[in-house]
């Protein structure tokens, strides 16, 4: 597959992945105050199924494109890996956030129906998730690279 297919099907894939997203926090029930708990089931159950391997191929086209364009050997990957770093750092803390939000809303009203429930879908399929995977694919490939880099230039680990 060519760069420029390989780029076109990853944008799709991408802009199918948000549409999901968006589809999932759709479908998931809002906990309101002094309301009941709904009996409806879990629709957004079924968008995962269609979700998480959407997810993992947008993941793989990323890293073959950031692989076949060589976008990590051009910069300096000691600044790039720390820059990555912290943006994953900051994705996990705000994915922490909305989740402990999400926590709370619920109140332990759901705790009879555990963790998979039509209240917390939005904890697992959100933004956050979707930006930490590829910040933590980048941030991998980062290292991969660095490492790769030195040892093939001779810099090897083991000397002093």
């Amino acid at each position: 597959m060519s760069t420029k297919s390989l780029r076109i099907a990853t944008l799709i894939i991408f802009l199918i992945n948000v549409i999901l997203i968006f589809l999932v926090d759709w479908f998931t029930v809002e906990m309101l105050p002094d309301k009941g708990i709904s009996g409806d089931g879990n629709p957004a159950v079924i968008l995962w199924f269609i979700e998480l391997p959407m997810y993992l191929l947008l993941l793989a086209g990323v890293a073959l494109i950031v692989h076949r364009e060589r976008y990590l050997v051009q910069y300096n990957r000691i600044r790039v890996l720390l820059i990555l770093l912290v943006f994953f750092a900051v994705s996990v803390l705000l994915q922490v956030d909305n989740a402990q939000r999400i926590h709370d809303r619920i109140d332990g009203r759901t705790n009879d129906y555990g963790w998979l429930n039509p209240y917390t879908n939005t904890i697992y399929i959100n933004f956050y998730s979707f930006l930490s995977g590829i910040l933590l694919l980048l941030l991998i490939q980062t290292a991969i690279t660095l490492i790769r880099n030195r040892f093939y230039r001779g810099d090897r680990l083991d000397k002093k």
